[in-house]
């Protein structure tokens, strides 16, 4: 039975709590919204999701991977305790009594980086195989690490994200040894009432007045854009033939950098047992893995040398009202005792220019840098 708290002092306060006890717990604050939410588990076992087929059946924060398998698992942090941000109430010493010894403890070691030979290498070999008709597009990421302890900083990274980017999605959450951070600008779905909502973000520029303007922007962006609204335009006509609303492309602006986006709305009303097909459909799209999402896949997996883990996944509260929140895993970190692994990437196409697309994963890196270097 789930306890609805009043509200407490701070979600960062919540925050500090639940890793000094070691809880299963997740913070998020929606979009353009104000009041930060936590969830927290007092159980330690972390209730893993097989199939998306169980998606309108669950009630708390679901974490989904890149690609599911043993070792990244789907799973729910399901909620014993709901806290909003507010004034204090004494209910908070709740959680301050409960500790969980078992989830002691962050991974240890960081990831390898790749080099920037070896990354651009790795660009001209996903241009070749374009160029040999074996796909259209494929996006490549790699993992940045910064050394340092920032287990103590986390509430103040938190809120510091919540502020610098009031458009994202930004959100905190611990499941075993598992401890990610992000502030993600992209939607993957979202269900109000009888409509489902999704987004085609792709295409990347720094924030310059000249790039708020469309006829700024080159082909390489809008043809990578494009993919993304082809492939999802599809998949929403397979589940309502012209039944969708689309709106775009236009220019979204998220922190210091800007994105080409197309939105999406359905009616799904009498297709509610096929959310979960819905899902398995769109992810991943084109934005995250390439086009023909197959193929792609099984390149970037033969070449990546890092797990992408929760990665380009996708993260979100679901079950609350009969509503669902997903988000896809981007401007994100996994931290570790020693340091910070921040993920980024970057769709490649026939007119990618390696240099170009090195330092476009440089800016998105920096989306994080930014805000860490404020602490």
């Amino acid at each position: 039975m789930v306890e609805l708290e009043l509200p407490i002092l701070t979600i960062g306060k919540a925050i500090e709590t639940c890793l000094r006890n070691h809880l299963a717990f997740a913070a998020y604050r929606l979009p353009n919204t104000n009041n930060p939410v936590l969830l927290a588990q007092k159980n330690p076992e972390i209730k893993t999701i097989a199939d998306f087929s169980e998606i309108n059946s669950l009630k708390g924060f679901l974490v989904a991977p890149f690609c599911q398998n043993r070792n990244n698992p789907m799973f729910l942090i399901e909620p014993d305790f709901i806290f909003e941000e507010g004034n204090p109430n004494p209910a908070f010493s709740k959680i301050q009594g409960i500790k969980n010894h078992s989830l002691n403890g962050f991974e240890l070691i960081l990831p390898s980086e790749i080099s920037k030979p070896e990354y651009l290498g790795q660009i001209n070999r996903i241009i070749d195989a374009i160029k040999d008709k074996q796909f259209k597009k494929a996006v490549l990421s790699r993992v940045k690490c910064v050394s340092g302890e920032y287990g103590s900083r986390l509430p103040q990274i938190f809120e510091l994200l919540c502020e610098f980017f009031p458009n994202a999605f930004v959100y905190i959450f611990k499941a075993g040894t598992h401890l990610w951070v992000g502030a993600t600008p992209e939607p993957l779905a979202t269900i109000k009432g009888n409509i489902f909502q999704t987004a085609s973000v792709a295409g990347t520029k720094p924030f310059c007045p000249e790039y708020l303007e469309l006829g700024k922007w080159d082909k390489k962006e809008l043809q990578e854009q494009q993919y993304v609204t082809e492939y999802i335009g599809a998949i929403l006509r397979h589940y309502g033939p012209e039944n969708f609303v689309s709106d775009g492309p236009y220019i979204k602006q998220a922190g210091g950098l800007l994105h080409l986006r197309t939105d999406f709305s359905i009616g799904i009303e009498g297709l509610e047992a096929q959310t979960g097909n819905l899902l398995k459909s769109l992810h991943p799209t084109p934005a995250v893995c390439g086009m023909p999402k197959q193929k792609t896949l099984q390149f970037i997996q033969a070449i990546e040398k890092h797990n992408r883990e929760y990665y380009s996944g996708f993260l979100g509260p679901v079950g609350f009202g009969n509503s669902i929140f997903l988000f896809v895993n981007l401007r994100c970190m996994k931290v570790y005792k020693s340091g910070l692994a921040l993920f980024t990437g970057g769709g490649i196409t026939i007119d990618s220019v390696p240099e170009e697309e090195w330092h476009e994963t440089e800016i998105k890196a920096d989306t994080l840098l930014s805000v860490i270097g404020k602490l």
